[in-house]
């Protein structure tokens, strides 16, 4: 429960509209940096994010570690086998069925958070989302195959593929200042492995997913893979054998994660209590330091 009170706090906080960067909130017409605009909030809390509203979330593999987050009318169902387990349950309440009950190795923990959380977690996909389709790319290409090696510019590398990207043996190199968006209208299948080079932070590449139906995110086995994949519009994940270092977040789409498919996620440390209670002063602070300034400048004005 710790965790999901600092991520009321962090909602409070961005709402009350006194701290305008790293308001994922805001995304979609954010003018901040990149880092603050890409931020997704309190999606980052988690491995999986499923919110669906009707679609479903088939689970029969794992382990999943990182906590996974269902809501918004989401479908759950699960069997046995594959090794199928899932750390930390979250949910809003509203999604349906056996809440992976029957995943051979079960369910760690189950917590139920507002659907307010949910809320937020579906409203910072989206925005996210639609900023990052919105980056200008450094190139754009019809489709991805073969050998792909994308060096880092130390900064943002923003690609658009207006097609498909199967079977890519992808190649990321850069250092921890890099972050890599990929915008994929079309499908991504794959059973390679992708590799990273050193230095390069898994949470700062993102695959935005762009397509509307089908399965738009698919695995066929081999396939070793990182960051964070996103999808906003619809389209379906079926994996097989996937290997995934990071995060999948489906906001309207079903995921399928079966056969002997697992996923590692370590989310962002969450503060302490007290760093929280400074954190709190040092906006008010700055509220305070705001309204003096205005009342100044009103007297100057008047005199």
């Amino acid at each position: 429960m710790r965790k999901t009170s600092a991520n009321l706090i962090v909602a409070a906080i961005f709402a009350c509209g006194t701290v305008t960067v790293a308001s994922p909130a805001a995304a979609s017409v954010c003018v901040g940096t990149y880092q603050q605009c890409l931020d997704l909030g309190v999606d980052k809390n988690y491995g999986v994010v499923a919110l669906g509203n009707g679609k479903t979330f088939n689970a029969n593999s794992g382990p999943i570690t990182g906590g996974v987050l269902v809501g918004n009318h989401v479908v759950t169902s699960s069997s046995g086998g594959n090794n199928g387990h899932i750390d930390n349950l979250y949910t809003d309440g509203t999604a349906t069925g056996s809440l992976f009950t029957t995943l051979q190795n079960g369910v760690g923990s189950t917590t139920t958070v507002p659907t307010t959380l949910t809320a937020s977690a579906l409203l910072n996909a989206t925005n996210v989302s639609a900023y990052a389709a919105s980056l200008t790319p450094i190139l754009t290409f019809s489709s991805l195959t073969g050998t792909q090696i994308f060096n880092g510019n130390g900064g943002l590398n923003v690609y658009d593929v207006t097609g498909n990207m199967q079977n890519v043996l992808l190649t990321l190199n850069g250092g921890a200042n890099d972050y890599y968006v990929f915008n994929i209208s079309g499908n991504l299948q794959t059973n390679q492995a992708m590799t990273l080079g050193a230095g390069l932070d898994p949470n700062h590449i993102l695959f935005n997913l762009l397509g509307t139906s089908g399965n738009i995110f698919q695995t066929s086995g081999g396939d070793v893979l990182y960051g964070t994949y996103l999808s906003t519009h619809g389209g379906d994940f079926q994996f097989s054998e996937l290997n995934l270092d990071g995060q999948l977040i489906n906001t309207a789409g079903a995921i399928q994660f079966v056969s002997g498919s697992t996923l590692t996620y370590t989310p962002p440390p969450v503060p302490e209590p007290a760093t929280w209670a400074m954190m709190l002063l040092g906006f008010g602070a700055i509220g305070a330091s705001m309204r003096l300034r205005r009342r100044r400048a009103v007297a100057l004005a008047s005199s």
